[in-house]
């Protein structure tokens, strides 16, 4: 029969190897980009984007490889197409930001033993895209989304796998959003669509 010192010295031994190791390495990202997707070609003679969000003090943009505005003017770039004309398309950035937020920790000698998750990031992006075609009757049209993602990190993460978890909440905003302005565009701004 086992001795108490032996349980206790099995014991600890297994709560230091579990220590020692490492957590496997995050898969990689998937970047954030639109050639999967056609471009919607507008009868347009070009498409401004305006930067009218006012970041947060707890902002967290700084850390992320690509951060939300970043990534709305890529997707404006590579899905809007102007085609030529006396139209115009205006993409405003009402918001893009990531906000940190942190989440209370297990005190006393539980905490000591355990992870907890340390930190929220509640992300948010909001774009208007107005549209005006001058004519015999002319046409102004707009549309709009927002689109929210929350997260959470434990308190022993690495720098790069919470730019990594950062950059995933900007692909999932990105991903959503670019759903709803497809459809919104070619709903609501539908005179200015070619294709």
């Amino acid at each position: 029969m086992p001795t108490r010192r032996f349980v206790l010295a099995a014991a600890l031994a297994t709560v230091a190897l579990t220590a020692c190791q490492s957590t496997p390495p995050r898969p990689a990202s998937r970047p954030i980009d639109y050639s999967n997707f056609g471009p919607i070609v507008l009868n347009a003679g070009g498409v401004d984007v305006v930067d009218a969000h006012r970041p947060a003090g707890t902002a967290v943009d700084q850390r992320i490889p690509l951060p939300p505005a970043e990534a709305v003017r890529r997707w404006a770039n590579e899905r809007l197409q102007a085609a030529g004309g006396p139209g115009r398309v205006r993409v405003t950035i009402r918001d893009a930001s990531i906000v940190e937020v942190q989440l209370p920790k297990t005190g006393g000698v539980k905490g000591y033993f355990t992870n907890d998750q340390a930190q929220r990031y509640d992300g948010r992006i909001e774009v208007e895209i107005g549209g005006e075609l001058p004519g015999e009757t002319t046409f102004r049209g707009m549309t709009k989304a927002t689109v929210t993602h929350s997260t959470t990190v434990p308190e022993n993460i690495s720098v790069a796998d919470r730019e990594a978890t950062l950059q995933d909440l900007v692909r999932r905003m990105m991903d959503d959003l670019n759903a709803r302005l497809d459809a919104g565009i070619r709903k609501d701004l539908a005179p200015m669509v070619r294709r």
